[in-house]
């Protein structure tokens, strides 16, 4: 018998270590924002000085007719963890003056259940912090094209790193354009009445499992040894 087990083992300690498999297992989630808008700068002189709505979704960002916006997404992330990256998908809709604009994408300090009060607008604060504290990247985004297309912002590590932190919570996205705003700039103007942003999440992780022929191997040794098993005791009790 003690053949018998070394044969086994054999067959185990060879099956596992020439017959596994690295095999990286990726899932991709589409998360749609739970809430998106903008805020204005105080001391505006727009006609509504930077009023907002908590219905309205528009989420312009730039300068138009005297005021100062930055907008924001936030996400409601649920159980996704070990994110490896993530893609924010908005619709291009309106935009001025300059040919390209420069996008900037931040980190929200402001908890999301008070960047969501749009109702609370103008507030220089929370203006501020769209725009401010760590970059999740900077795009180049032309002002002219179809107002229906997606376009499509792939964050940068900080982003990542965040996103995972914020597993099972609320993470928000704030975003500003860079540079001088003195005259007609904006991105994603007449956005009201577009479709939420959405948040593409791929989640990637290595997972070691058999062959199925070392699978096979241990199976054929385990019935050797079976067989062995049975015929040495059948001989003994002739």
């Amino acid at each position: 018998m003690k053949k018998c087990y070394k044969l086994a083992i054999t067959v185990a300690v060879v099956g596992f270590g020439l017959g596994t498999l690295n095999v990286a297992q990726a899932a991709t989630f589409t998360v749609n924002a739970s809430d998106q808008g903008w805020w204005a700068v105080e001391h505006g002189y727009g006609q509504n000085n930077g009023r907002n709505d908590n219905d309205n979704t528009n989420y312009i960002t730039g300068y138009l007719r005297g005021l100062d916006f930055r907008n924001f997404f936030t996400f409601d992330l649920g159980a996704i963890a070990g994110v490896s990256s993530a893609t924010l998908q908005i619709q291009r809709f309106e935009g001025a003056v300059d040919p390209t604009e420069t996008l900037g994408f931040f980190d929200v300090s402001t908890p999301a259940n008070v960047v969501i009060q749009k109702n609370s607008s103008p507030n220089n604060s929370i203006y501020n912090d769209l725009g401010s504290g760590k970059n999740y990247g900077t795009f180049d985004v032309t002002t002219s094209g179809d107002p229906n297309e997606i376009l499509s912002f792939v964050l940068n590590s900080d982003a990542i790193a965040d996103i995972n932190a914020r597993s099972g919570k609320f993470f928000s996205i704030g975003g500003a354009l860079q540079g001088d705003l003195e005259y007609e700039n904006y991105l994603f103007a007449a956005s009201g009445n577009g479709s939420l942003a959405k948040l593409v999440i791929d989640n990637t992780h290595s997972a070691t499992v058999p062959e199925p022929h070392t699978l096979d191997g241990i199976a054929v040794a385990g019935v050797a040894c079976l067989w062995l098993k049975r015929k040495r005791k059948a001989s003994l009790t002739v």
